[in-house]
C-alpha cells in the first residue's frame, strides 16, 4: 500500500509535468486524452483500483455532485496504517480509522470540501496517468479479451530528475473494447523500492444519485 500512496502523491506532479516539452505525436493519443477530458466532466462515478500481483481491491473511490455543484464521495481502501474511510457531503466530513469513526469539524485544519470547479483529485482524469512529452515509446497491440491496448513506456531518467523518485521503469496502459469504450487503465512501475502494478476501472459513470454515510461516530 505504501506504493500506491506514492501513485497517488504523483498526481499532484501531473500538472506542472504537462506543461513540459513539445507535444509529440503518439499512436492512440486521440483516444487517450479524450477519455481523459470526459472524466473531468463526469457527474459520478466509481473508481476501482485493483492490485494486479493478487488481484485485491486497494481502493474504492465514489462520487457525485449536488444539485449545488458540491461534490459528495466515499472513500475506502488500505494503506500502510490499515484500513480507512473518509466521507463527505461538502458541508460535513467524517473519517474512519481500523474501525473508529471521527466527524471532522469545519474549524479543524484538516477539514476539506471539494466542488465541480475543485474537485477531489481522485475523481478526476489525471487518474489515467499520461504525460505526453515524458513518453519515451507507444505501441498498440490487443490484450487477452481481444481489446484494443495502447502501451506507454517513459524516459524515467527524466521524470526522477522531476519528481524526485528513483524508477527503473514505468509504463501505463489503456484498454478499449471493439466499440471504442474504456475498459481498463493499468500502471507498472519499478524502483528502488521494488515493483508495483495496479490496474483502475470505472463504474456508474454518470449513474449514481444518492452516496449514503456508513461511518459511524460515538457521538
Amino acid at each position: 500500500m505504501k506504493k500506491l500512496i506514492l501513485m497517488l502523491s504523483v498526481l499532484v506532479t501531473v500538472i506542472a509535468l504537462t506543461a513540459c516539452g513539445s507535444k509529440q505525436e503518439l499512436v492512440g493519443m486521440d483516444k487517450i486524452e479524450a477519455l481523459r477530458a470526459a472524466a473531468e466532466s463526469y457527474d459520478s462515478g466509481c473508481y476501482v483500483i485493483r492490485n494486479n500481483a493478487d488481484g485485491e481491491i486497494e481502493q474504492t473511490f465514489t462520487f457525485m455532485y449536488d444539485t449545488d455543484d458540491t461534490q459528495i464521495y466515499y472513500c475506502e481502501g488500505f494503506d500502510t496504517n490499515g484500513y480507512y474511510a473518509e466521507y463527505s457531503n461538502g458541508r460535513e466530513l467524517f473519517r474512519e480509522r481500523n474501525g473508529v469513526g471521527t466527524a471532522v469539524p469545519s474549524s479543524d485544519e484538516n477539514y476539506v470540501a471539494y466542488t465541480r470547479k475543485k474537485p477531489h483529485p481522485y475523481s478526476t482524469g489525471q487518474l489515467f496517468f499520461y504525460i505526453n512529452s515524458y513518453v519515451a515509446s507507444a505501441e498498440e497491440t490487443t490484450d487477452g479479451e481481444g481489446n484494443t491496448l495502447y502501451i506507454y513506456k517513459y524516459d524515467t531518467e527524466s521524470m526522477n530528475k522531476k519528481m524526485n523518485t528513483e524508477l527503473t521503469d514505468f509504463a501505463t496502459s489503456y484498454a478499449f473494447d471493439s466499440e471504442g469504450n474504456f475498459v481498463y487503465f493499468r500502471q507498472a512501475n519499478s524502483g528502488k523500492d521494488g515493483n508495483y502494478s495496479y490496474e483502475i476501472t470505472v463504474e456508474g459513470v454518470n449513474s449514481i444519485t444518492s452516496i449514503e454515510n456508513p461511518i459511524k461516530t460515538d457521538g
